[in-house]
């Protein structure tokens, strides 16, 4: 959204161009063959050359970027360099690897998955203008792609035969139900700080005198006051005209959104140009001319003599094309002809084509009545997004110019003028859902020292602000009077939690001499949960008691393992462990048996050729260039 903002002309112009100056520094650098790097590493004496080092580390930065709005710091990006390089080192190694094993991939194969792409298709059937015309748009020749394609399915069928090698015993399967679907018998006495605070009395003089040794930590939280200027999509889409008489004009201004154009359904013959050049390929062309002319089946014809191996099994059928498709000398031809008409031989970029009409279906137009609601919303959220891109450039160029002021600002655009009073560096959901990029404008430096106006801040695509920092509250520690009932919680907490490890090992003794678990537990101050079965992810029993309980080991009949579990909230249990259940594959529904197989399988492949990985990448010889890792412009 902001790049909408920078096109736009003004000041900014010269600010957008030294911002781009630097990012192409910061993704780029200088250049390394200055430096004497011709590579961003080499393994096993194979380059991998910057140029495709530095294209995904941009992509990844960008995508980055995109997802979390905010700056890369500098342990970021270095962490991103790192990262890519990890990843470029690892399939190349991997590549070197698969060619060493002798995998390989047939033509056929490679065709196949070619031809199952569906950007290269044309009524579902695969088009050789079509998959060279997508190529080209992307700045890729054929021959590349097929060889980029050809490595990565080299790359799936080593990684295929590590998977498919990795099996799993009907033993290992029993023995991981028995592990995951144990059941355990637990018993427990809970002893609760919160039942343990009234035997507590925390007198003023403590409090004081923690205070006054702890001081530090009582410090009072960084905030600014804020003025600032809001501005909204969705706040602009209600000020939209949205009468018949706009949505007319529109209608008309749109009308081939809401048109079917023409559609042709053809068949050609397609003769490329082989050793024999191109008189040879033009004199096949007449040929097939010819023979179709002469009332030969052209189903028949192209089967035989089309080049395009994607649609001769299909008689040569392209399908349903509208104009604009395919351009040039073919388009032409299909749209001057006529139902069962056969063309004369059309020249293009991809050899000669005899084409034949099959079909025409014509085009339609929806009435205004037809798409008034379609409109309706179409034109309030395209106006809207026009006015909102205007009205934040307005915004960012009015907000300029004032300089350290907005509410100037705020009456020449109509907007109130809003306050957020002790705002802090932990930001304020309440306020702005997305606090992150208001904090990182507040508390910039300069900002706060110099209270000017920020540039637009953007809280979304379709929601910005401007902002000043009118006060700064830096961390103070703060009185006494305004933290006493805070440290005389604390303080109090922290001693009951003193009485309740206490009560947990009295209770412990206890029964330990012979005393009844329920009434040991409740002499002691605790409460007593009755024996039940519990699984590793038991929602009615805390994590830690289920952690502790199933880490013990198997108690003999009658008696009963006794352990200590700390809770994190401050709370201790006691837990009596007295019986120990396997898992039973036969007791889960063969349905989900089978896909927790297949699930536990899936995982040991995985961890297999992990491990494999991690070994080919060992046993590589690998040289980064220093100064690709620590590049001198960070």
């Amino acid at each position: 959204m902001l790049q909408s903002f920078r096109e736009s002309i003004g000041r900014y112009v010269a600010v957008a161009i030294l911002a781009l100056i630097a990012v192409t520094f910061v993704f780029f650098g200088v250049d390394f063959s200055l430096t004497g790097t011709t590579f961003a590493a080499k393994v096993n004496g194979t380059d991998i050359p910057i140029f495709t080092f530095e294209q995904e580390l941009q992509q990844q930065q960008s995508q980055y970027q995109q997802l979390y709005r905010i700056e890369l710091t500098e342990d970021l990006r270095l962490e991103f360099r790192r990262n890519v390089l990890d990843q470029l080192v690892r399939t190349e190694a991997l590549t070197q690897r698969a060619a060493e094993a002798g995998y390989t991939v047939s033509d056929q194969r490679l065709g196949d998955t070619i031809r199952a792409f569906t950007a290269f298709q044309v009524g579902g059937q695969f088009s050789m203008e079509v998959y060279r015309a997508t190529l080209s748009g992307q700045g890729l020749t054929p021959a590349g792609f097929e060889a980029l394609q050809r490595r990565q399915l080299a790359l799936q069928e080593l990684q295929g035969g590590i998977i498919d090698t990795t099996f799993l015993t009907p033993a290992e399967f029993r023995r991981y139900i028995g592990l995951v679907n144990e059941r355990r018998e637990v018993a427990y006495a809970l002893f609760s700080v919160d039942d343990f605070l009234d035997q507590i009395e925390i007198t003023d003089d403590a409090v004081t005198e923690h205070h006054a040794a702890n001081g530090a930590l009582y410090m009072s939280e960084e905030t600014v006051d804020l003025e600032y200027i809001e501005l909204s999509r969705a706040s602009i889409a209600a000020e939209v005209d949205t009468s018949d008489d706009a949505l007319r004009r529109y209608y008309e201004e749109q009308q081939d959104r809401f048109a079917t154009n023409e559609e042709r359904r053809v068949r050609h013959i397609l003769i490329t140009l082989g050793e024999g050049g191109s008189d040879e390929a033009r004199a096949r062309a007449d040929a097939a001319l010819e023979r179709a002319s002469g009332g030969e089946d052209f189903a028949a014809l192209a089967a035989e003599l089309s080049d395009d191996a994607g649609t001769s099994g299909q008689g040569g059928d392209l399908g349903w094309i509208a104009r604009g498709t395919l351009e040039g000398p073919f388009e032409d031809a299909l749209f001057a002809m006529q139902v069962d008409e056969i063309s004369e031989v059309v020249e293009s970029d991809f050899g000669y084509h005899v084409l034949r009409l099959d079909e025409v279906r014509a085009g339609d137009v929806q009435t205004f009545d037809e798409v008034r609601d379609e409109l309706r919303t179409q034109y309030q959220d395209e106006r809207a997004e026009t006015l909102f891109f205007d009205r934040a450039n307005q915004l960012a160029d009015l907000a300029f110019d004032a300089y350290d002021a907005l509410a100037t600002v705020a009456t020449e655009m109509g907007l109130p003028l809003q306050t957020a009073m002790a705002f802090p560096r932990n930001g304020d959901l309440s306020l702005f859902e997305n606090s992150a990029p208001v904090v990182q404008a507040a508390f910039d430096a300069e900002r706060l020292s110099s209270g000017t106006n920020s540039e637009l801040v953007e809280l979304a695509d379709d929601h910005v602000v401007v902002l000043r920092v009118t006060a700064h509250e830096i961390p103070a520690p703060q009185p006494l009077e305004a933290v006493a009932e805070e440290i005389r919680a604390e303080l109090a907490r922290r001693a009951a939690e003193g009485l309740v490890a206490e009560a947990a090992d009295a209770f412990m003794d206890a029964v330990e001499l012979g005393a009844e678990d329920q009434a040991a537990t409740e002499e002691h101050g605790g409460r007593w949960t009755v024996p039940m079965w519990t699984e590793r992810a038991s929602p009615d029993v805390p994590t830690e008691i289920l952690a502790v309980a199933f880490g013990l080991g198997q108690p003999a009949a009658g008696s009963p393992i006794r352990e200590l579990a700390p809770l994190a909230n401050g709370n201790r249990a006691v837990l009596s462990l007295s019986a120990v259940e396997p898992g039973e594959p036969e007791a889960i529904p063969r349905e989900a048996r089978d896909e927790r197989q297949r699930e536990l399988a899936e995982q040991a492949a995985g961890l297999e050729l992990s491990n494999y990985v991690e070994g080919v990448v060992d046993r590589a010889t690998v040289r980064i260039p220093d100064e690709i890792l620590n590049p001198q412009f960070f």
